[in-house]
């Protein structure tokens, strides 16, 4: 069965967001403005994307939690249609507006709920379908007209609510794992920063206590005093070192295809170029954890950071990002964690053209304790970055899984049995 079809202008009317000046964009505010940066691109809610506002408004520019939000204007490919949920916690703001780059969902009939459309506009086909209408150039924006005339299924309110309850219950899911795998990253940097940068079980050892948390034969590693270095007081037998004693850094290569064959022939394998995965290549250069540091400026942010991410699994990667594996006792997680606390941008080169040559990089002052404590710490956080890999795994699946189900549930190809309860 496929559900009838109306135009979208039937049931919804959107209102246009603040047009607002860049002077009232204050450092502290109870008052949070939604802009395009919010937006998950083809659809989602970025937290802590808000910026505190604290000039005048309408009460119409104000969003509340569930009110559905659209992206109007194209900042980058692929944005324009994307929606929003606001969700129910307001990122520590009091109450949020959105900026005029935005649009809120406002209903006008009892047949449609906004998360329908929510959901309705994920589909890749029907954003498209939205946005085809845009014009401008360097700029598009979205009329209003075109997505009143866009045409959206209608099923029964009982049929939205099963589709939109099952949707959530694998985005809620998403969204438990992404948290879990956050907090296990935080863990991991805490321990990293207990060990290795307050050295707290040293100076336990030092007051004459056993430190806390750990067996005899753990403790038994560290030594009961700290010593001069070049970088300061650091615990006795440890070696004030830099990143090339503790790394090895590998041979990346040039696209391997070029776009456009990529394009027509895409494959299964990540490949890693400029921010993250661009896209799919048939074969690869690289297995198991790594981690990826940008080397120029299609990696390097206007702040002058470095583009530095931990991956795994098969993957090839550009020519525009060195890629680093641990020696010496040194894991690939280790090193990330020591990475993470790194200003890289100091190491940066080029103020036209930034450049962050390996020199440079293996001269970033790294504190080497004995093998024995490297050990010792990965047995700790390897199970971490372990459920990490696997929780991005189930991550993807779940995406994968909803993003291949989504648009036969809202076309009514595929229907939620009736049996199932909306929670």
């Amino acid at each position: 069965m496929t559900f009838r079809t109306e135009s979208l202008g039937q049931h919804f009317k959107l209102q246009k967001g603040l047009s607002y000046k860049g002077e009232y964009l204050s450092d502290e505010s109870e008052l949070g403005l939604i802009g395009l940066d919010s937006f998950v691109l083809g659809g989602g809610y970025k937290s802590e994307s808000e910026k505190p506002y604290s000039g005048p408004f309408k009460q119409e520019h104000s969003a509340q939690p569930g009110d559905v939000l659209l992206a109007m204007t194209e900042q980058q490919d692929g944005l324009l249609a994307s929606p929003l949920v606001i969700p129910e916690h307001l990122g520590g703001y009091e109450s949020l507006i959105f900026s005029h780059h935005v649009a809120k969902v406002v209903t006008t009939s009892e047949r449609l709920r906004p998360e329908f459309l929510y959901n309705f506009l994920r589909v890749p086909l029907n954003r498209a379908r939205a946005a085809y209408g845009n014009t401008g150039t360097t700029v598009q924006d979205l009329p209003y007209d075109v997505i009143y005339e866009q045409e959206i299924p209608v099923p029964t309110l009982e049929e939205q609510d099963r589709i939109n309850s099952f949707v959530a219950v694998i985005d809620r899911k998403i969204e438990l794992n992404t948290a879990m795998a956050e907090n296990l990253e935080k863990i991991a940097q805490s321990f990293f920063r207990s060990w290795f940068i307050d050295f707290d079980p040293v100076r336990a050892k030092m007051a004459g206590e056993k430190p806390v948390g750990m067996d005899d034969e753990t403790a038994a590693l560290f030594p009961e005093s700290m010593e001069d270095s070049e970088e300061g007081r650091i615990p006795k037998g440890w070696k004030s070192g830099t990143l090339e004693d503790v790394s090895l850094i590998l041979d990346s290569k040039r696209v391997p295809l070029s776009g456009a064959e990529r394009k027509r022939r895409p494959g299964s394998i990540p490949y890693y170029g400029a921010t993250g995965i661009l896209d799919f290549v048939d074969n690869h250069l690289f297995e198991g954890p790594h981690v990826l540091v940008g080397e120029d400026g299609s990696v390097i942010t206007n702040e002058g950071t470095p583009y530095v991410q931990y991956v795994w699994g098969n993957f090839w990667v550009s020519n525009h990002a060195h890629v680093l594996q641990g020696v010496g006792g040194f894991s690939v997680e280790q090193l990330k964690l020591v990475l993470d606390r790194v200003q890289i941008s100091n190491y940066v080169t080029g103020a036209v053209q930034p450049k962050l040559n390996q020199a440079n990089l293996k001269s970033i002052p790294c504190l080497v304790p004995q093998v024995q404590v490297s050990d010792s710490f990965n047995r700790i956080i390897g199970p971490m970055f372990e459920m990490i890999r696997l929780l991005s795994q189930q991550t993807n699946l779940l995406a994968e899984t909803r993003d291949r189900l989504l648009p036969r549930l809202i076309s009514g190809e595929l229907q939620i049995p009736e049996e199932m309860l909306v929670s």
